[in-house]
């Protein structure tokens, strides 16, 4: 393939992905506006609906390896077709819940699969598998595809359940992304042949490019596979870094909604807070992605994080001191630090553990960022019943948030790859720049 057309269809698996992620994490990122409905109709306890979400994060966690190796085995085509058929089926079933149970079934479990096959492995396997030196900036691209879901759904889908119910809203939903979802992954998604590579571009072969990024040869030499990594510090450093950041980021959003409405805010004023936080994301993602490339994985993660421990500081003062403009501000801030956090860890984990398993090994890291999200989401819940404020649990996140940050610090992926954009020793390495 030409490299012209090599450059076409990077746009063309960029865009797909792109879109696949943001009708998919749609569903996860709305739960905040259906937890209110819900407990508007059913009066259960916030830590009862909390529980389905968390439960839902759990599932979508522990099926990761599995997934993964399907898409090692399959491709990603065929995992995001089977994945968009479990998500619809499990949204049309949310409809006709009368229970709890049922809600921890439908979308506790059946949900959760479908957003695991179909969402963030195989579509960021599929971007590993594409790209070489411009990694960042295209999992920044793709990954801001989430923001766009949640700008653009999430009030969208308020407005729905103001106007014709959280039932029918659900049923519209399920129909919806199946259809958008099978239609991309059918028409536009399959894996590269060695050739058609973008890094292939300007004559330079994608190895030539790998093995001029590497700090750590010895490292890069070895075949990856689940049972090897699992016996490596680095992957349990990053997946402590995943579990704290998951546990900090989850709670937050799951119980976004339901704390400005505490605090006296009209929900469909609150769901656009929400929207903002996607919005701003959108660009975060493409910067986070982007500047990882040029000044290292550890300084950017750091930065991200600062931003997050801002957003909450934000939340803090507006539930002590209301003022309209602090909103804005915490959507702002925490809509920068979640980009940092959905951008990055895919290409941490491809820094550390490139190669034909990759879908296995990120699936199975997936595991502890879901259980960390799954926790925090209950563990908010659960504060709240207890002590009617939400401000024992922010501090917790605040912390959490820093020993994820010295996580990345201590994994050290600088030590394994180096960037793009930076220089190597001179005794050591060339520039090497991105084509």
């Amino acid at each position: 393939m030409k490299n012209e057309e090599t450059l076409n269809f990077y746009w063309i698996i960029i865009s797909s992905s792109f879109i696949i992620l943001a009708f998919v994490y749609a569903i996860w990122y709305s739960f905040p506006i259906f937890f209110v409905a819900l407990l508007e109709e059913f009066h259960w306890s916030r830590s009862t609906v909390s529980g389905a979400f968390s439960l839902f994060v759990i599932i979508h966690s522990i099926i990761g390896p599995f997934v993964g190796s399907m898409v090692d085995r399959f491709g990603p085509k065929r995992v995001i077709i089977l994945g968009s058929l479990f998500l619809g089926t499990g949204l049309g079933l949310c409809s006709l819940i009368q229970t709890w149970s049922q809600f921890y079934i439908f979308f506790g479990i059946i949900t959760a699969i479908g957003v695991a096959s179909a969402g963030w492995i195989p579509n960021t396997t599929l971007i590993q598998l594409w790209f070489k030196a411009k990694r960042g900036l295209a999992m920044g691209v793709v990954s801001s595809g989430i923001g766009i879901g949640i700008l653009v759904c999430v009030p969208s889908f308020q407005f729905l359940i103001n106007r014709v119910g959280w039932r029918t809203t659900y049923n519209i939903v399920a129909i919806l992304v199946t259809f958008v979802v099978i239609s991309m992954a059918i028409i536009f998604l399959r894996k590269p042949s060695q050739l058609t590579q973008y890094d292939s571009e300007k004559d330079v072969s994608s190895t030539n490019i790998k093995d001029r990024l590497v700090a750590n040869r010895e490292w890069a030499s070895r075949i990856w596979t689940v049972r090897r990594a699992i016996t490596t510090k680095q992957f349990w450093l990053i997946s402590f870094s995943y579990l704290l950041a998951s546990f900090m980021a989850q709670g937050i959003l799951t119980h976004q909604v339901a704390f400005f409405v505490d605090q006296g805010l009209k929900t469909l004023f609150a769901s656009y807070i929400v929207g903002m936080v996607g919005l701003v994301s959108i660009g975060g993602k493409i910067l986070w992605g982007t500047l990882s490339d040029k000044i290292g994985r550890e300084v950017t993660y750091t930065l991200g994080i600062v931003c997050s421990i801002c957003g909450i500081i934000f939340l803090i003062i507006f539930g002590i001191s209301p003022s309209s403009i602090l909103p804005y501000f915490y959507a702002l801030f925490f809509g920068m630090g979640y980009a940092v956090q959905a951008a990055l860890p895919s290409l941490i984990a491809a820094d550390f553990f490139e190669g034909k398993t990759y879908g296995s090994i990120f699936g199975t890291l997936m595991i502890f960022h879901g259980l960390g999200g799954a926790f925090g989401a209950w563990f908010a819940g659960f504060v709240y019943d207890q002590m009617e404020n939400y401000f024992p649990a922010f501090i917790l996140m605040i912390a959490c948030a820093f020993f994820s940050c010295c996580s990345i610090w201590w994994a050290a992926p600088r030590k394994i790859k180096i960037v793009p954009g930076r220089r190597r020793r001179a005794d050591v390495l060339v520039e090497v720049e991105p084509p």
